[in-house]
């Protein structure tokens, strides 16, 4: 098939005439729903409990700006799913960006100013169209209509669903009696799944993948739609109802850059570290908390559900866009979730840019038979470029050689991003230097991991599994991008970029050692859309003969064994990514009120972050090696510390400084040395051991097995 070929929309595909130029049938629909959700911001304004504000606030980001801007833009039905949800998030990065960098920064009044723009976009739309607002009892028996005939739909009444259903509910069932005791749990080196009550979530895992295999089977939208939901709650609600603290000492680091910003109202200064210049995630984050009182620690605990389920919606809106069917767009959700192991979920900018991506890539392939698709796609890029670093550039890449290939039109949008992108890049050039534009042309270097000591047998356990998943899933969608070109499928080129097209970020850069995970994930979206149609052809070849039959139980068991090599693999960690609320507590006090120049040491930053405030702000900008691990500071082999002389090194190093040295000790610490081995066994033992024995160390703070020593300078008495 030719690219013009593909290129051109189809003879066959007669337009809708609700979605025709001048129609407002489906724009006053959207229209509704703009007027709802501005209503919605506007009630969340009010000094209402935090969390009912925040649902509120969230709604209108989620669906008021974006409903407004395709009240006023035609755009195919099917590209409005992933539109309205991504053009919301986009928009909300970009005002309150543009806010603080004007120095305007008032959440409740910006929060006002948006709602009532949307607001007046809806009646406006309304009026000129002469189509009244629906009252309250048009609205109730459009949602009373809607749920009856969902409820009287037979697809609710087959064979598979009813199946599919009862092993999703089954799934829920395990997951709810493991929740109760999973926090606190003492997970062991292989994880979640192998400690306590966390083992019940391997038949949870299992029966929801073989919810999902039925549903495929017998072609139920419904059924699929429950798995997906099932396998949500099961492995991203998991980590927040399953933890008393958000996961991973990282989370606290960003945690930290909106404490700051909701305490001064500015960003962090320059120097501080690379969040200063790319801080849009940060900003939306503490207008969200300031405008609705929300506490960041809850918005960030259960953040990774909400990530996953704005995934979900906008994977299955792109594969609707390129007219797969409800059963296939479905499968390609399930694909994402149950393969997606990667932890770049959590409260960081990664996850938010990774939303706006996979969004902006779907209004990219909706301007092939729609322009003006492509234009409304710069407004996601344009909120990337200020909230991650490595994300545009791969949005960049793919949209470019789509381009070159025809599948995106008009071809000026994707020059339009690119100027976006290398304008931001140039203007903050000096900040991003120091970290490395490129890291070597070696692909093989750059896809190595950050850790590649010899550990624990679990850690190559785990190793193995995430390589196996993570290599199969990339090698499926080869032999399915192969299988569309000698079928001459449609749109297989284009996803065959989407799904390789990030390999080319190895040529150049091996993000600190983490540049694998993200082309992974980056990946994932065309690789699930390449996989999804043949996946559902395997599996419902049970209808047909014997060899159809067995192709189909062979793709069911590569389905569930991939759900629970997923799994696995996303809470392999758990021993050393939990925190605890008594450690946080802790290390919080302390780093609230420390003086700048205040050095932090661990042997590893587990169980105890020290960025937890605003107050991290000045102490970098006074040394920015603050809470650098010990490795900074030892002197010889990691493997013979503590040696005499590397103890004494060390005690000469703290003392020749004027300000405080504290040096902590977290079972998570001690888990991740030996998981790793980066340290001897005995290690932490002996070095607690000698702090306790030294002159000049006390302890500040011991609970079980976390302690926290503090050497404090003699400083000379002030001159009278």
């Amino acid at each position: 098939m030719t690219a013009a070929a593909e290129a051109a929309p189809s003879p066959l595909a007669a337009a809708d005439p609700a979605e025709a130029p001048g129609s407002t049938g489906r724009s006053g629909s959207v229209a509704v729903l703009s007027l709802v959700a501005a209503v919605a911001g506007l009630l969340g304004a009010l000094p209402l409990p935090p969390v009912a504000s925040a649902l509120l606030v969230g709604f209108f980001v989620v669906c008021g700006p974006g409903a407004a801007v395709c009240t006023w833009v035609e755009l195919p039905r099917r590209a409005r799913l992933a539109a309205i949800p991504t053009l919301g998030l986009a928009l909300t990065t970009l005002v309150t960006i543009a806010a603080i960098w004007s120095s305007w920064w008032d959440p409740t009044t910006l929060l006002v100013a948006s709602s009532t723009a949307v607001l007046v976009s809806g009646i406006v739309f309304r009026r000129r169209a002469h189509a009244p607002a629906p009252g309250i009892r048009e609205l109730r028996r459009r949602l009373t209509d809607g749920v009856l005939t969902a409820v009287r739909s037979p697809a609710l009444r087959s064979t598979g669903f009813r199946v599919s259903l009862i092993m999703s509910v089954a799934a829920l069932i395990f997951w709810a009696v493991a929740m109760p005791t999973l926090p606190g749990v003492d997970a062991s080196y292989y994880g979640l799944l192998f400690s306590g009550s966390g083992r019940l979530l391997i038949p949870a895992t299992l029966l929801t993948a073989a919810a999902a295999v039925v549903a495929i089977a017998a072609r139920s939208s419904a059924g699929l739609v429950v798995a997906i939901g099932t396998a949500i709650v099961i492995s991203r609600v998991t980590t927040w109802l399953g933890t008393e603290m958000p996961l991973y000492d990282w989370t606290y680091k960003h945690l930290a850059v909106v404490d700051y910003i909701q305490d001064t109202g500015t960003l962090t200064p320059s120097g501080t570290d690379i969040y200063a210049q790319w801080p849009a995630f940060f900003v939306v984050g503490a207008w969200f908390c300031d405008a609705t009182g929300l506490d960041p620690m809850v918005l960030a605990h259960l953040f990774a559900t909400v990530v996953h389920v704005l995934l979900a919606v906008v994977v299955y809106a792109t594969a609707r866009t390129l007219s797969m069917s409800r059963v296939v767009a479905l499968t390609a959700v399930v694909i994402v979730e149950t393969v997606n192991w990667v932890g770049q979920d959590y409260f960081a900018p990664q996850a938010w840019a990774l939303v706006l991506a996979y969004g902006a890539i779907a209004l990219l392939l909706a301007s092939r038979r729609t322009p003006r698709a492509a234009v409304l796609a710069i407004i996601p890029f344009a909120a990337i470029v200020p909230s991650h670093q490595l994300t545009p550039f791969w949005v960049l890449g793919a949209a470019v050689v789509l381009a070159v290939l025809r599948r995106v039109r008009p071809w000026w949008a994707v020059a339009v991003m690119l100027a976006i992108a290398g304008a931001y890049l140039l203007a903050n050039l000096e900040a991003v230097a120091p970290y490395g534009i490129l890291s070597g042309g070696n692909p093989i270097d750059n896809a190595a991991s950050n850790f590649t000591m010899a550990g624990v047998p679990a850690k190559e356990t785990t190793s193995m599994v995430c390589r196996a998943l993570s290599a199969g899933v990339v090698v499926a969608a080869g032999i399915c991008a192969l299988i569309g070109w000698r079928r001459r499928r449609a749109h297989w080129l284009t996803l065959a970029v989407l799904a390789f097209s990030a390999l080319a970020l190895l040529l150049g850069q091996s993000y600190g050692g983490e540049a694998i995970f993200r082309v992974y994930l980056y990946g994932l979206l065309g690789c699930a859309l390449l996989i999804a149609p043949t996946l559902v052809w395997l599996l419902t070849g049970f209808s047909r003969g014997l060899g159809a039959r067995l192709r189909a139980a062979g793709a069911a068991l590569v389905v569930c064994a991939a759900a629970l090599a997923g799994m696995y693999s996303y809470v392999a960690l758990w021993p050393v990514i939990v925190e605890t609320r008594a450690q946080y507590e802790a290390i919080d006090a302390i780093t609230e009120n420390a003086e700048p120049g205040t050095r932090f040491i661990s042997l590893h930053p587990a169980g105890m972050p020290t960025r937890t405030n605003g107050n991290y702000a000045p102490m970098t900008l006074a040394n920015p090696y603050f809470d650098y691990p010990l490795s900074f500071d030892l002197a010889g082999d990691r493997m013979t510390f503590p040696s005499p002389e590397q103890l004494g090194d060390l005690f000469w190093k703290v003392d020749q400084s004027d300000t405080p040295t504290y040096v902590t000790f977290t079972e998570q610490s001690r888990r991740i040395s030996a998981y790793y081995g980066t340290y001897r066994p005995d290690a932490a033992a002996e070095l607690e051991a000698a702090l306790r024995v030294a002159p000049g160390w006390r302890a500040v703070h011991e609970d079980g097995e976390t302690a926290i020593f503090v050497f404090e300078p003699q400083r000379a008495p002030a001159a009278p």
